[in-house]
Formats: structure tokens, C-alpha cells, sequence
């Protein structure tokens, strides 16, 4: 009940936050109440965007994560000629020819890209560098370094 409580005062939140409404507190609400639309506040204030990300595919076969105007905000990283996978719960994105993650549902930044080179997660853990160079395999291109790091999701 209490879930379902928050659940609707983050909606009223969103909706008068839009509407530039303000709420008048009235002293004789319950402590519960209060405490509900504070909880509330708190959620709201930490929430992903609103509208919603999407992955879409441009005229010239190019993946990328647009907003609710069609913007492109970064591109997915391509492997084996598509989207990157999903690896515990993250894809790879790319801006400015840098490589970072994604959450794979919302697509919103988890870690920003920063890394040259970006393998996908493992056990909460990812193998990144900024010194590595692509070297060609045959028909595939692998990536080297001496100097892999590894990050968890928070980037760290």
C-alpha cells in the first residue's frame, strides 16, 4: 500500500512539476502521508529522463540511441556486424570515438565514454584501456594493450 502510494505521489510530483503548479502542505496531514510524499520527492529526484531513449537504425545502416525528438545522443558500438550484446544488463556506446556503457532497456549512461578500448562485462567487471591498438586477425580485428584496467558499473 505504501508502494502503491509513493508509486501515485511520483506521479502527482511529475505532473505538477510540470503543470508549475505548487502543493500546499496542510499541518494536520498524518505523519505517514508526509513521509510517503518526501519518499516520493526522493524517487522522482533520482529517476532516469522521462521520455524514453531509443536504438534505431539510420538511413546509412548506422545503430544509434536517439531521444523523443529523433536526436542522436551516441552511437552503439557495432560487433559482429550489428548492435552490440547485451552483457549484464549494459551495451557499449560510442561518442567522440570514445567507448562507454548503456543500460540495455532505458539506454541511458551508466559509465560515460571515456575508454579507447571496452570489452563487455563479466562478473560486474569490464577490461578497458585508453593505450591499446586494433590489430587485424584474419577476417576479424582484436584489440591489444599493456595497459588493461578493469571497472565496475559505477566506472570505478
Amino acid at each position: 500500500m505504501i508502494t502503491q502510494a509513493v508509486l501515485c505521489l511520483s506521479c502527482i510530483r511529475e505532473h505538477l512539476k510540470y503543470s508549475k503548479m505548487k502543493i500546499v502542505l496542510n499541518s494536520r496531514l498524518p505523519a505517514m502521508l508526509l513521509l510517503a510524499l518526501l519518499l516520493a520527492a526522493a524517487a522522482c529526484s533520482t529517476q532516469a529522463p522521462t521520455a524514453p531513449l531509443t536504438m534505431e537504425q539510420t538511413a546509412e545502416g548506422k545503430w544509434v540511441i536517439v531521444d523523443s525528438q529523433k536526436t542522436a545522443l551516441y552511437d552503439v558500438f557495432i560487433y559482429d556486424n550489428g548492435p552490440d550484446y547485451p552483457a549484464e544488463g549494459l551495451i557499449r556506446v560510442v561518442k567522440n570515438g570514445k567507448i562507454g556503457y548503456a543500460d540495455a532497456k532505458t539506454y541511458v549512461l551508466v559509465i560515460e565514454p571515456q575508454f579507447d578500448c571496452a570489452f563487455p562485462f563479466e562478473n560486474g567487471k569490464a577490461k578497458v584501456s585508453n593505450q591499446c591498438k586494433t590489430v587485424k586477425d584474419g577476417e576479424y580485428s582484436v584489440w591489444e594493450s599493456d595497459a588493461w584496467q578493469y571497472v565496475d558499473k559505477r566506472g570505478k
